[in-house]
């Protein structure tokens, strides 16, 4: 017994003996007991993800614990929330089930820190803390990826690989090479003279800095430390008295390039922030982030002007062009988009001019040309392509690598780009010249237009030969002839004579009441079917929500609606269409042409139903020796070949306009669209030379006029082999009464405008009606062709209407009748109000229209943000503001401009003026 009491003291003894060893031991927080928590916990626990509540990137957050009350209690080990848990010993353990856990002796050094009262640490936690991961040698033979480089307009270039910069000469000659402290390098920037370096670096999921080299030497000059995790991106601003870095921890940090004191934070970014750039003036910042938007941020303030939220993806990469007027970005949604950039001192829209699909593969870098005109974008595939910024279309498909890139540099002068990529290569590739411009936009031969005389009949019969057989009747160069369909799946050929440039019409119509619904086809000597156009697919995309009939023009509800534009041409199943109105409100999509009746199609293309999740693009014309650009999306050879009349005048019947691409014989088949054929199936074919010409006409108004009010109608041209020119519209013996915004215009492609009679509240009545005539008159190949269209309606004058509105200035008042004008910029946004004057008791609601609110605007202007109910003077109410938008393909000028509102039959403000400005 005397000697098992000894062995358990001299046992209590060495524990009591250990015990007071540990605890002269003193824990340091950061030095012990942070890698702990940073290997184990941190990554669940930080300010932006708070599992539990709790927050363990600080001491001082840690000791406040989380929702379930503290977490440590100092001082006692054993009754703390987290050391139970990490043992196990308290539900629910942590780290959770198939995670890493901490070792014994890792947990006795959180005991022995707890025991010891939780200290915090003495001052500021370093952010550069140690990262303890394996290391890994690197294999024998094989090059350590390159991911930064940079070139110097003295000529040095710089390439950075893991943890080391080299500085290069023009020939590869390495001159320095800077390794103080650095992991991976994301971006490195050469400063003006090139005797600087600036350095984005960090380590992922610890901390993130950006460094300032001096080139000649490789010493640091200035380290800036700030962010909790990796930096992506660091830039000079242009004067170089500021820098600004970003990374993976959301935030944005401008500092002082000559003390490298911290100045400001920019925040509102929900993701990385993968690059920055700087406007040429300095005063807005631009930055490109993983939450799939680029904000503008003003510089002197560190307000936020502007989100631009268009991108479907990542935003990988941001420059302004060295004018300062665009902003550009680069996306993993495969496309390059375009703002103009407006918003340089106060919060403004910027408007997205252009969007273009680059790649198959996301786009991960860009730089322009010092010259400006062109903008080499890199994709993640190794894909280096160049776009025009005259245009934003793309020039040049550069020779591929096959590795990844990831960086690029352009040479000072301008005709070489440098390429890094992650096999440690660097690749030269020389820039092409410039194309003419001018020479892409060509889309077909110089016309000629012929009179022949009148069209000469013929019967099938009279022919000399049998149509439905392999070999072509001939016939004349203008003539009609009178054939038919005798059985299921007949063709019917002629051939006709017709020389380089002329434009040809082709007429294929159903008579007698024929079943027949005709197509016609154009096929050269050898039996081959004559292309008429390729088009180039710029965008891709679907329909969203409903498919479409053959027939309507309303509603388009595509993916990716926001990166089209007006007048862009749309593809689907074969058919080509225009867009002509943006989607108004949160239920509409895009209006095509001619935006009222029956859709047009272009290039001869016919009328096709469309299903939902169809596919389609936005297209563009190429020229006839231009070779197309590998952008990773279709081109369409479009054949001359037509089952409808593109504009709908001729029911059934087929219309189409063939210039000849050479002097050569041509044959027109025609056939049934469903391949029917049999008794009754007769037809009548012409082939005449085309004749440009319009049809007019007018919508009358309501006849009676109503005092201070005016009453609205609509002029229309039907438009005939390819006329395309203007029409204006006038009644030559307008009474002193009567006021109009007359004459007026329909413009080049349109198809109907707008126009008003008002007359003055005090108007002294005249007796009987008054008959007004209209007169249309237009250029056509060069001569004047002028209509008469007869009476507008027998007139007469109405007492005063419920409401009298009027166009009023945002800032003052103007008197109701006086011509004002509102001016407005392409691409910009402008207000008004529309103020009514109630009649006693009158206290309805007032409606202005909808999606086509606003009259007799110039094309691409239009009344913005209306809403679902569109423009609308509410209940008891006597005014509101509207917004009218110019969109950038507006044509400047100036035009009249009124309101209908929806009382006492529709009645009219008096026009204003609205003056575009480029």
């Amino acid at each position: 017994m005397r000697i098992i009491a000894s062995i358990i003291l001299l046992l209590l003894t060495q524990s009591i003996v250990c015990q007071s060893c540990r605890a002269a031991e003193t824990v340091d927080y950061v030095k012990d007991v942070l890698p702990v928590f940073q290997k184990y916990c941190i990554g669940c626990h930080t300010e932006d993800e708070q599992q539990g509540g709790l927050v363990m990137e600080s001491h001082r957050a840690l000791m406040l614990g989380g929702d379930s009350g503290l977490s440590i209690t100092a001082g006692e080990a054993s009754s703390s929330r987290l050391v139970l848990m990490m043992r196990g010993t308290l539900e629910p353990a942590m780290p959770p089930e198939g995670e890493a856990r901490p070792t014994e002796k890792e947990i006795q050094i959180v005991e022995s820190w707890v025991e010891q009262g939780a200290l915090g640490p003495d001052g500021d936690v370093p952010l550069k803390l140690e990262l303890k991961v394996p290391s890994f040698a690197t294999a024998k033979g094989v090059k350590r990826p390159i991911t930064a480089l940079a070139v110097s307009g003295e000529g040095p270039r710089a390439i950075a690989r893991y943890g080391e910069i080299e500085i290069q000469d023009r020939d590869g000659k390495t001159l320095s090479k800077m390794t103080a402290d650095l992991n991976k390098v994301n971006s490195i920037q050469f400063s003006r003279d090139g005797q600087r370096l600036l350095v984005a670096s960090g380590v992922p999921g610890a901390y993130g800095f950006a460094a300032i080299f001096d080139v000649s030497s490789g010493a640091r000059e200035m380290e800036l430390l700030g962010h909790r995790d990796i930096v992506y991106a660091a830039e000079f601003s242009p004067d170089e008295s500021l820098v600004a870095t970003a990374g993976y921890d959301r935030r944005i940090l401008l500092w002082d390039a000559q003390s490298g004191e911290l100045i400001r934070e920019l925040t509102g970014h929900n993701g990385a922030v993968f690059d920055l750039a700087f406007s040429p003036n300095g005063r807005v910042l631009m930055s490109a982030c993983a939450d799939e938007t680029v904000k503008v941020w003003q510089v002197k303030t560190g307000e936020r002007l502007d989100t631009l939220s268009q991108p479907e993806g990542e935003v990988f990469a941001v420059d302004v062009t060295p004018d300062g007027k665009f902003i550009l970005a680069g996306s993993s949604d495969n496309r390059l988009r375009v703002w103009k950039l407006v918003s340089t001192v106060r919060p403004r829209i910027n408007p997205l001019i252009a969007t273009r699909f680059v790649d198959e593969s996301p786009l991960v870098g860009m730089t322009l040309t010092p010259d400006g005109n062109r903008l080499a974008v890199l994709s993640m595939a190794g894909n280096l392509k160049l776009i025009r910024t005259k245009d934003w279309n793309l020039s040049d498909t550069l020779e591929p690598f096959k590795e990844t890139g990831s960086d690029l540099a352009v040479a000072p002068d301008g005709q070489h780009l440098f390429v890094s990529l992650m096999s440690g290569d660097v690749i030269q590739r020389e820039i092409p010249e410039t194309r003419s411009i001018q020479a892409v936009a060509e889309t077909g031969l110089m016309p000629i237009y012929m009179d022949l005389g009148p069209t000469k009949e013929w019967k099938e019969s009279d022919l000399g030969g049998n149509p439905e057989s392999g070999d072509p009747v001939a016939v004349g160069r203008n003539v009609e002839i009178r054939g038919k369909l005798d059985h299921p799946a007949q063709s019917d050929r002629f051939q006709f004579e017709a020389r380089r440039g002329e434009v040809w019409a082709i007429d294929a119509d159903p008579v007698d009441k024929s079943p027949l619904d005709p197509i016609v086809s154009i096929y050269d000597e050898q039996g081959q079917p004559v292309l008429q156009t390729r088009l180039q697919a710029i965008r891709d995309s679907y329909f969203t929500f409903r498919g479409k009939d053959s027939n309507q023009i309303g509603d388009f509800r595509v993916f990716n609606w926001q990166e089209m534009r007006l007048n862009d041409y749309f593809f689907a199943a074969g058919e080509v269409t225009r867009l002509y109105m943006y989607p108004r409100g949160p239920d509409s999509g895009y209006n095509v042409y001619p935006n009222e009746g029956k859709r047009w199609t272009y290039f001869g293309t016919s009328h096709t139903t469309h299903a939902l999740g169809e596919p389609g693009y936005i297209v563009r014309p190429l020229a006839m020796d231009e070779t197309p650009l590998a952008n990773g999306l279709p081109v369409f050879d479009i054949f001359y070949e037509n089952d409808d009349d593109p504009m709908r005048l001729a029911g059934k019947s087929s219309r189409l306009l063939f210039t000849a691409p050479d002097n050569a014989k041509y044959t027109v088949v025609i056939r049934d669209t469903r391949g029917d054929g049999g008794a009754g199936f007769d037809y009548k074919l012409a082939i005449r030379p085309a004749n440009p010409s319009f049809k007019a006409s007018i919508g009358k108004p309501n006849a009676t006029l109503r005092r201070g009010v005016g009453r609205e109608f609509t002029v229309r041209i039907d438009r005939m082999d390819g006329f395309d020119g203007s029409v204006t519209f006038d009644i030559p013996d307008l009474p002193p009464e009567i006021r109009s915004n007359l004459p007026i215009t329909i413009e080049p492609g349109q198809r109907s405008a707008r126009g008003s009679l008002w007359v003055a509240e005090d108007v002294q009545a005249w007796e009987g009606k008054i008959s007004l005539d209209v007169h249309a008159r237009g250029e056509v190949l060069g001569r004047v062709v002028e209509r008469n269209l007869g009476s507008i309606g027998e007139l007469t004058l109405g007492d005063r209407p419920n409401a009298i509105p009027s166009i009023q200035p945002i800032d003052r008042t103007v008197e109701e009748d006086e011509n004002w004008t509102l001016t407005v910029r392409r691409g910009e946004t402008v207000s008004a109000r529309v103020v009514i004057r109630r009649k006693d008791g009158f206290v309805n609601e007032v409606s202005f229209g909808k999606e086509n609110a606003g009259r007799n605007t110039a094309h691409g202007v239009y009344v913005d943000n209306i809403g679902l109910s569109g423009l609308l003077v509410r209940r008891d109410e006597t005014e509101r503001e509207f917004f009218l938008t110019a969109d950038p393909i507006t044509k400047p000028g100036k035009r009249t401009f009124f309101l209908t509102g929806a009382v006492d039959g529709n009645v009219t403000t008096h026009p204003i003026t609205v003056e575009v400005l480029p």
